[in-house]
């Protein structure tokens, strides 16, 4: 048996609790206090982002995500991945934030913590110096573990998730990707508006790619007048996106037969590329007249992206070509007039199927030799966003939901054409974001 010891005291062991306890608020008091001094220092120094703006987008979003994985029985979720983590937090920073159910959230900061605590607008942001770190924080130093703990396993590295059950023996971990993939799909006002401005840089950009013509000879020589534009708008070089080995800069600008030519990519162009270390997207072959030309370039500003493909061409294109992007501006018309919230993206997708198979264009719609089996796909923070507008897709569509519509059309040999716009679903259909029009731009 223990012994206690006969200066063993009840009332001494409860004042020494009180003390703990006091120091513990004394240092939560503390860090706030620095916290407040980083952001204000660091607002000095013109680094610092308006973080009252976010907090209550922030909050909203936190709140929703909690309402879905406590349904579920989680008790609390474990996010890494950069844009579920900016989406969550506000700040990029190497960081983990546990999301508890019904309790405060917890920013844990690995590099680099003034920066994090600058640009986000939660209250309890630690410094991480160590992975071992992560269940004392958790548990709040109480040995408190969620007895089901949450990862966005459609993205977490194994090695990780190994880790996490090294850290945490007793807790069950489960996938909750779904479940934030799925509040990030409805858009609010501010997101809607970042999208929005994105959407405006695009078109900004496509009134001056006739001026672009006059000068450039190759598609990558157009790539680079495109993307110099984008950059001195605030665009950041990148298009984040979420499936795995899925690279993406921009886009897409091709040109004639180069722009059939099949690839890796996921969507329904590829295109020649500058070889088989990236094979698809602009390379160095020549834009020749009569040819269409496709710019698929997305926009990206203040973190939010934009999506859209216009054709362009040196001279008319041969009448099949014009007829067939007149189809797909009739499947991008018919959805979008059809995209009301209820309406699930398999029937939309059905619908497409239809228009062109009637038009006699089913080969080589969406891709060729096998087109991929969607004509639209949700956009946002990434470029791979739900919901998709596709085969099997039983997500129905939901006010605020902002996809981009796709439908194109291969012609091996040829070319491609086709159209792509960023559109917000409302009460009484889908709304374009992107004004520049949409037929075949002939300089």
């Amino acid at each position: 048996m223990f012994d206690v010891g006969s200066s063993f005291s009840y009332k001494g062991l409860y004042k020494c609790c009180q003390k703990v306890n006091a120091l513990l608020l004394n240092l939560k008091i503390i860090r706030s206090l620095i916290a407040l001094q980083i952001r204000t220092m660091i607002a000095k120094d013109g680094l610092s982002m308006n973080v009252s703006l976010l907090k209550n987008e922030i909050h909203d979003r936190i709140q929703r995500f909690q309402e879905r994985f406590s349904a579920q029985g989680v008790d609390g979720a474990l996010i890494v991945e950069k844009t579920d983590l900016y989406y969550l937090s506000g700040t990029k920073q190497d960081a983990h934030l546990f999301i508890p159910d019904g309790d405060t959230p917890l920013l844990m900061v690995r590099k680099d913590f003034h920066r994090a605590v600058s640009e986000s607008p939660l209250e309890e942001i630690f410094p991480l110096t160590g992975y071992s770190e992560l269940p004392h924080l958790i548990s709040k130093g109480n040995d408190a573990y969620p007895r089901r703990l949450g990862l966005e396993m459609d993205v977490l590295p194994t090695n990780l998730y190994f880790l996490y059950q090294k850290l945490f023996p007793k807790t069950e971990l489960v996938d909750i990707s779904r479940l934030i993939r799925e509040i990030r799909m409805v858009k609010s006002e501010y997101e809607i508006a970042r999208i929005r401005a994105a959407a405006e840089m695009a078109d900004g950009m496509y009134k001056e790619v006739p001026e672009f013509l006059t000068t450039a000879r190759t598609e990558l020589e157009l790539s680079i007048m495109v993307e110099a534009y984008y950059r001195k708008r605030g665009h950041p070089g990148i298009v984040p996106t979420r499936g795995f080995n899925l690279d993406a800069i921009y886009g897409h600008i091709m040109s004639g037969e180069d722009a059939a030519m099949p690839s890796a990519s996921p969507g329904p162009t590829g295109g020649k590329g500058l070889g088989p270390f990236y094979s698809q997207g602009a390379g160095m072959g020549k834009i020749k007249p009569h040819s269409p030309i496709l710019i698929d370039y997305c926009a990206n500003l203040d973190g939010y992206v934009a999506d859209s493909t216009r054709i362009f061409s040196l001279g008319n294109l041969n009448p099949p070509l014009v007829h067939a992007h007149e189809v797909m501006l009739e499947v991008q018309e018919t959805l979008v007039g059809l995209g009301v919230p209820g309406t699930r993206g398999e029937d939309l997708y059905r619908v497409a199927l239809d228009i062109v198979e009637k038009a006699g264009l089913s080969n080589g719609f969406m891709g060729s030799p096998k087109g991929v089996p969607f004509v639209g796909h949700g956009i946002g923070l990434e470029l791979d966003e739900w919901p998709v507008i596709g085969k099997g897709a039983q997500t129905r569509l939901e006010e605020g939901m902002v996809i981009a519509m796709e439908p194109k059309m291969v012609f091996p040999g040829v070319g491609v054409v086709g159209i792509e716009n960023t559109v917000v679903v409302t009460t009484t259909g889908m709304k374009r974001l992107i004004r520049y029009p949409d037929a075949i731009s002939v300089c």
